[in-house]
């Protein structure tokens, strides 16, 4: 393989690497509930870009609320 060809393929790999532990965690966000939700809603919404409900807002451990959004939380994995 060239290296003209290098870069496109680690980005693909990268890209279906993300999005098989983002359809893992979506599998896992659905059957969770408390804390759990919450810490994997926050592992989603970082790993996918999703905009922060208050931008400079930083995950906690024992946080009771995610830093994002459930309906987009709820969007991303319906699209998985």
């Amino acid at each position: 393989m060239s290296h003209h060809w290098l870069g496109p393929a680690l980005a693909i790999t990268a890209l279906l690497a993300t999005t098989h532990d983002t359809r893992h965690d979506c599998r896992l966000w659905r059957s969770s509930r408390g804390l759990e939700r919450v810490e994997i809603a926050n592992r989603l919404g970082a790993a996918n870009l999703l905009t922060k409900e208050h931008n400079f807002a930083v995950a906690t451990p024992g946080e009771s609320r995610s830093l994002y959004s459930s309906s987009d939380i709820r969007r991303l994995c319906a699209l998985l």
